[in-house]
């Protein structure tokens, strides 16, 4: 599980991450996804490291949305 894990976060920044970049209105949708994406996960591996990294995304981008 843990793998699978690893790969879903990775591959959902991976995804996210470059759309944010040239479209950033879309982070009410982007969120949206990546927060399901979190919880699911997280029923399933409370303690993984990459629910650290994705909710760490998660932030930075709230971050940044409350800047613009």
């Amino acid at each position: 599980m843990a793998d699978k894990v690893e790969d879903i976060v990775e591959r959902g920044i991976a995804y996210t991450r470059p759309l944010l970049e040239s479209a950033p209105e879309r982070w009410p949708a982007a969120r949206s996804g990546l927060q399901r994406i979190h919880d699911d996960l997280r029923r399933d591996a409370l303690n993984h490291p990459a629910l650290q990294r994705l909710k760490a995304f998660i932030v930075q981008w709230d971050e940044r949305a409350r800047r613009e």
